[in-house]
Parts: structure tokens; C-alpha cells; sequence
């Protein structure tokens, strides 16, 4: 189901329960792998803008505001599997089932491996690297961001040395099945002793998604960071 039809279904349901008897509660049912229409739109508060731009195939074409279109899996947890930067360009190779984690329902969990090809230019040799990610999901929580409030599923994955078998990196996703997105990302790099945090501050899809208004959105998101920083 698009999340335009989860957000319709939300509202259906809450315009029938004004005169609906009420219904013994049920199981929530299980939480599928997030489903994207070309159009949406996200805006975090780091004014960072992620662009659906192509959903067919098994893997999913994003864009920010500038620059080059970039490929990443339906399951976000996923690093991104396809980029470009300039004249540098990268692709990284999943080994594992990282989709065992979906659909989400009771604490699911996930192994897999990446392995990651980097070139500076078309002449350039490909540089190589490998990591392994050991991802869970716990209980689902309220969680209040810009956008609203959300009853998201925390999903945490962490990152480890494929030599040393040393904690490198942890993030945790925390995905609103209302929305059909995440609301909020939490990364604590072990080694440099940082933790950082960027949260959702609007979704759009559609004509409303205008590159002028997440132009301005992003911007706003910007300044309201920095602000907070000081």
C-alpha cells in the first residue's frame, strides 16, 4: 500500500469509529518493507532532501535537490548500493538476507555483508572494503519529531570490522508504518566517539513536492540546526 493510501486508510478509519460499535482489538499485523511512489518526497533537519524518482526494478532510484541520482534497496537499513560524486563513483554488494527483517513483526533480526568499490575517476583503481552488519528490531515507540508524532519501530543495526570483529558503528532507524518512512536516524560512530541524529521534517509527494518548496524546506531545516548547535 502507497502512503498515500495508509494516510487515506487512517482517516477512513478514524471518521468511522465517530459511529462504529466498537471492535475487540486484534494482533497488529506484520509491517512490510515500506512501498515509494515516484514524487515522494522527505526533508530532514539536517536539510538533507530524499527524492523518489524511479521505483521499478528490485532496486530504487533516489535524488536530493543537486546532483547525481543514486540506487538504493526498498529496505533502507541497506547502504546505498549505486552512487556518483563527480568524476567518483561507487557500488557495494549485499551477501545475506538482510530482508529477514521484514515483514516486521515480532523481534525479527538480520546478517549480512557489504562489500564496497570506490573509484576516484574512470582511470582510477577500484579501492575495496568490507563490512558486516548484525541488524534487530525492539519494541515499537512514540516518538515526537518535527513532522508530528509517530508510533515508530526502532530498527538497530550495527556495523562491525570484518578483521577485528570491532563494534565500528551503530545506527538505528526508527520506522513509522503510518508514514512509510523513518522519522528519525541515530548514528554513533565508535571510533571518532560521535553521535549524530537528524530527524524528519516534512514529507510531501506529488505536485506539493515542488524542488521550490523543498528548496525552501531544506533551507529552513538549515538554519533551524545550525541555531539549535550554538
Amino acid at each position: 500500500m502507497s502512503r498515500g493510501l495508509r494516510l487515506a486508510a487512517v482517516l477512513a478509519a478514524a471518521l468511522a469509529g465517530t459511529g462504529a460499535l466498537a471492535v475487540p482489538a486484534s494482533a497488529p499485523a506484520p509491517v512490510p518493507l515500506p512501498e515509494y511512489e515516484p514524487g515522494d518526497a522527505f526533508v530532514f533537519s539536517d536539510g538533507r532532501v530524499e527524492r523518489v524518482i524511479d521505483t521499478d526494478g528490485p532496486r530504487m532510484t533516489w535524488a536530493g535537490l543537486s546532483g547525481a541520482s543514486y540506487q538504493r534497496s526498498r529496505n533502507f537499513v541497506v547502504p546505498v548500493l549505486q552512487w556518483r560524486s563527480g568524476r567518483a563513483t561507487g557500488r557495494r554488494e549485499v551477501h545475506g538476507n538482510p530482508d529477514a527483517l521484514w515483514p516486521i513483526g515480532k523481534s525479527r533480526s538480520a546478517r549480512f555483508r557489504v562489500v564496497t568499490e570506490t573509484k576516484a575517476n574512470a582511470q582510477a583503481s577500484a579501492r575495496r572494503s568490507v563490512s558486516l552488519w548484525v541488524c534487530k528490531t525492539t519494541k515499537p515507540k512514540t516518538f515526537t519529531v518535527t513532522a508530528g508524532t509517530y508510533e515508530a519501530i526502532p530498527i538497530k543495526c550495527d556495523r562491525y570490522s570484518p578483521t577485528t570483529i570491532r563494534l565500528i558503528e551503530q545506527r538505528e532507524w526508527d520506522y513509522a508504518p503510518e508514514l512509510g518512512h523513518y522519522v528519525r536516524r541515530v548514528t554513533v560512530n565508535y571510533l571518532r566517539g560521535t553521535t549524530r541524529t537528524v530527524e524528519l521534517v516534512t514529507a510531501l509527494s506529488g505536485p506539493a513536492a515542488s524542488k521550490a518548496r523543498l528548496t525552501a524546506l531544506a533551507r529552513a531545516a538549515r538554519k533551524a540546526d545550525a541555531g539549535g548547535k550554538r
